[in-house]
């Protein structure tokens, strides 16, 4: 019989943004198992609802699952079903990377980091002995495990390289849409204070620009795909190969047959980089400006940007007609209500009508997590449920960083920036009523996703 592993996404399927793309990361595993043992030889299910009973239906051999920190009460909870079954289980994803010590006794190993060949020998061990052998476990890299209730951290594991390296993510165990996503690099030059992603890659690593086509190809070809997101935390981070990815386009005769959008930061936009972006049919960017106090900005993003760069950039991709996606952070410690303030005064000063805006976060792993932890405001058995970044969901709970201001007052400030979101909603709509009476679900969901203080869009 064919080993079985099932893979369990832990997410709030009542939130529309965690359930509106598939689990890549998941895919990858898949595809890096494939790659190693053959297309046939594991059987895969990749879940996010309805656990048990899928687990009672599926009747997996392994159970892998992944975790954010905001979720992760849900992967704890997944993982003791999981042994009501006797079943072995491996976690991995950003959480219990940052907090190995957060393992549980109902986990028999974390993966820390990346996971494309740990989960390999992770599956070579149970196939050898038919369970996770804890001395034989030591050997391998990039993981932890409780051994007698001691929590064992092995080696660091070296990252993949060159990244081409691991095949594309397994897509047909996901469900793909017209509008989806793909990464094209894992990692970051920068290190935003409250950033937890740069921190799990570690190491930049960019996909060549030949994968990167190859699997614009692939989707366009086998998925019919219309648009999609390169959800890399910086996509224009190397110039030469956006401009090979724009080539390589155009020889394939891929342009304008799927539009594009990517994340930017402010201080890398220039007329160069935006004409490559536009000449892709990159429609719209993602930029992160956080801030539109100097102060507040430096604390959240260092030194090496400033409110100028945010101006500017916001001017260069409109002049090519690339819109312009941004999000705020407010509630830092040091942050006052003026500063929140010229935050907002910056939205409406610069036109913005596309923005979120985040109640400062602390995420483990991060800067902003050390300095929550000083002041005893988290710990490593605290209630994961509250590590949420949208406060219009969260105010009762939320962690309040600041020194300067309680929490109504950020909460009367954040309301602020809700009712602006608001007002454009309701304007555009006035712009355009033709369009609204034709198809008026777009503007009511919007706006019901703004009185409830839920975002417009992903950061």
């Amino acid at each position: 019989m064919k080993p079985k592993i099932m893979f369990i996404n832990a997410i709030d399927i009542a939130k529309e943004i965690e359930t509106a793309l598939p689990p890549l990361g998941l895919g990858y595993l898949a595809s890096s198992l494939r790659k190693e043992f053959g297309l046939d030889y594991i059987k895969f299910k990749i879940v996010d609802r309805d656990i048990e009973q899928e687990m009672n239906k599926f009747k997996p051999d392994i159970i892998g699952i992944t975790s954010v920190s905001q979720n992760y009460n849900r992967a704890i909870k997944y993982a003791r079903i999981a042994k009501k079954y006797d079943l072995p289980v491996i976690i991995g994803g950003v959480h219990i990377s940052a907090l190995p010590s957060t393992l549980t006794n109902d986990m028999d190993a974390g993966v820390i980091g990346e996971g494309e060949e740990t989960i390999i020998d992770l599956f070579n061990l149970f196939e050898e002995k038919g369970y996770f052998d804890k001395n034989e476990l030591e050997k391998i890299d990039g993981i932890c495990f409780r051994r007698n209730g001691k929590l064992i951290v092995t080696k660091k594991r070296k990252p993949v390289e060159p990244i081409d390296k691991i095949p594309m993510p397994a897509r047909d165990l996901l469900t793909i849409k017209k509008c989806t996503y793909m990464f094209t690099s894992r990692g970051c030059y920068y290190r935003c204070t409250f950033c937890a992603s740069s921190r799990f890659w570690d190491k930049f690593r960019f996909f060549s620009a030949e994968y990167v086509v190859n699997e614009i190809k692939y989707l366009i070809k086998k998925y019919d795909v219309e648009e999609i997101g390169f959800w890399d935390d910086l996509f224009t981070a190397d110039k030469k190969r956006v401009k090979q990815i724009l080539e390589m386009l155009k020889k394939e005769d891929i342009l304008g047959n799927v539009s594009f959008s990517c994340n930017v930061r402010s201080n890398l936009v220039n007329d160069e980089i935006v004409q490559l972006l536009k000449q892709m049919n990159v429609k719209s960017a993602g930029m992160g400006l956080e801030s539109g106090s100097p102060i507040t900005l430096e604390y959240l993003k260092g030194r090496n940007i400033n409110i100028k760069d945010h101006i500017k950039a916001i001017k260069t991709l409109r002049k090519y007609g690339i819109k312009p996606h941004t999000s705020f952070i407010i509630g830092s410690p040091k942050e006052s209500r003026e500063e929140i303030l010229q935050t907002f005064r910056f939205i409406k000063e610069n036109r913005l009508d596309s923005f979120d805006v985040y109640i400062l976060t602390p995420f483990p792993g991060t800067p902003v997590w050390n300095y929550a932890k000083a002041r005893n405001l988290v710990s490593e058995d605290m209630n994961w449920d509250i590590l949420n970044v949208n406060f219009g969901e969260s105010q009762g709970n939320a962690i309040i960083l600041s020194e300067k201001l309680t929490k109504d007052e950020i909460y009367k400030l954040f309301l602020l920036f809700t009712n602006e979101k608001r007002k454009i909603m309701i304007k555009r709509a006035l712009r355009n009523p033709l369009n609204l009476l034709r198809n008026p679900k777009p503007l009511l969901k919007a706006l019901m996703r703004i009185l409830s203080g839920k975002p417009l869009f992903v950061r």
